[in-house]
């Protein structure tokens, strides 16, 4: 009797044993081999693609030590975008230190609230608060690459400052997405100085009102005479020497405004809208994962002038431009459309030797302000625009967004709109109308 129980036993024990086993392999397999799905509409779980590409190529090891206490509620998110990061590359590591528990460390650290996060590589070091994907990255690429750049903003014009943090007219999260990828931003005046310093990276006129001065021409011109290169966002009612300078390089701006009424926001005034077309041969427009949005924006012409010019943006056919002193939706038009409202010239003319310099020219500058910058791939645009400027091709990509829906993830225009409306209150009526004819019709016959 006893034999025979034991012989029941002995594969009962194996078989759970062996279940036990195969769920271990799992386990581990699980483990090692983590497939995560993001189903949230805004990608909340989701690495930027410019994250993703700075992680890949490390080339030297981080580390990142947060301090942080059980109870934040912050805590498991800060965790899990550490994971997300790990797992694009072995040369991250990072450990969470409970501030309560080591008080000790924290003060070796020089820490002293929740929440604080310090990356450290080659001897270098970055503290930030309140990470979010963003601040990581800007933190990683500060402490893993020792070049120096610094972007200039004009100013004197009527332009919008970069230190202005007015929240339709300012400038200033322009300004925070640059120092993110550690540009550093300052002021320039033209008048009464040795024009554009030497450290100049990039030099940005951004929506000026106000005509240039004689000596600030000049020095502009001797900048990019000796190779530098400008970044140059005009309004329709732009002074006029910009538009002569750009024009001479190849890009002429037209005294007119784009109305797009297929581009619109829907139900909105055809002044502000998406634009439709980004060529994909140009590295700028190639990486926008969003359409930028323009508002009251100044038509380009591509001249034949001999230089590498491409146009990247452009409007969609239904788009057409009106005469700069009446820029209604309903004033006479002028040029049709596909137009150009963004280019890029490849070399401008340098000195004694070959050409080296670029300029970019986008037909609006309201896209920069603080009112607009978080809108689609406006943020993107501007950051991409200055990357390739400066030469650093390898930081061009689409960044984290803000995860706020509703307002940069939510942008319908007119033509959708329209799709909309007819598939919501013909189409899908009407099938349903259909259907329930058929039906009756078929038992009335039978």
């Amino acid at each position: 009797m006893a034999g025979a129980a034991m012989r029941r036993s002995v594969p009962l024990v194996l078989g759970t044993l062996g279940l036990l086993g195969c769920a271990a392999v799992v386990l581990a397999l699980t483990y090692r081999h983590n497939v995560r799905v993001d189903l949230t509409a805004q990608g909340a779980y989701t690495l930027s693609p410019h994250t993703r590409k700075i992680l890949a190529a490390l080339d030297q090891d981080v580390r990142a030590t947060v301090f942080v206490r059980a109870e934040d509620p912050r805590t498991p998110g800060i965790k899990d975008l550490l994971w997300r990061m790990r797992q694009e590359t072995p040369r991250l590591s990072y450990e969470l230190v409970d501030l309560n528990r080591s008080p000790a460390r924290a003060r070796a650290y020089g820490v002293d609230r929740y929440g604080a996060l310090v990356f450290e590589s080659g001897g270098k070091r970055r503290d930030i608060g309140n990470p979010d994907e963003g601040l990581m990255t800007s933190a990683i690429l500060a402490v893993t690459r020792a070049r120096a750049r610094v972007v200039y903003f004009v100013t004197g014009h009527g332009e919008p400052a970069p230190t202005d943090g007015d929240r339709k007219s300012g400038a200033s999260i322009a300004a925070r997405a640059l120092a993110d990828e550690l540009f550093t931003v300052r002021e320039l005046s033209l008048l009464g100085t040795g024009g554009v310093p030497a450290d100049a990276s990039v030099v940005v006129i951004a929506g000026s009102r106000r005509e240039y001065l004689p000596e600030e021409r000049a020095h502009l011109e001797a900048y990019l005479a000796r190779g530098g290169d400008l970044l140059l966002l005009l309004e329709p009612d732009g002074p006029a020497s910009l538009a002569a300078l750009a024009a001479a390089r190849g890009v002429v701006p037209l005294a007119e405004v784009v109305v797009d009424p297929s581009e619109r926001l829907a139900s909105g005034e055809g002044l502000t809208f998406k634009v439709a077309e980004l060529d994909q041969r140009f590295l700028v427009s190639r990486t926008l994962e969003a359409a930028p949005v323009f508002s009251q924006a100044r038509p380009l012409r591509v001249a034949e002038t001999g230089a590498p010019v491409v146009a990247f943006l452009r409007t969609s056919p239904a788009s057409y431009g009106v005469a700069a002193e009446r820029p209604a939706a309903g004033g006479a038009r002028g040029s049709g459309g596909p137009l150009t409202v963004g280019a890029a010239v490849l070399a401008t003319a340098g000195v004694g030797g070959p050409p080296t310099g670029r300029l970019i020219v986008h037909g609006d500058a309201d896209f920069a302000t603080n009112a607009l910058i978080e809108y689609l791939g406006n943020k993107d645009l501007l950051v991409n625009s200055v990357n390739w400027l400066a030469r650093d091709e390898f930081l061009i990509a689409t960044r984290a967004q803000e995860k706020a829906a509703g307002r940069e993830q939510f942008f319908v225009t007119e033509a959708q709109g329209e799709m909309a409306f007819w598939l919501a209150a013909v189409v899908q009526p009407g099938l349903f109308l259909a259907l329930g004819a058929a039906v009756l019709i078929r038992r009335r016959l039978s």
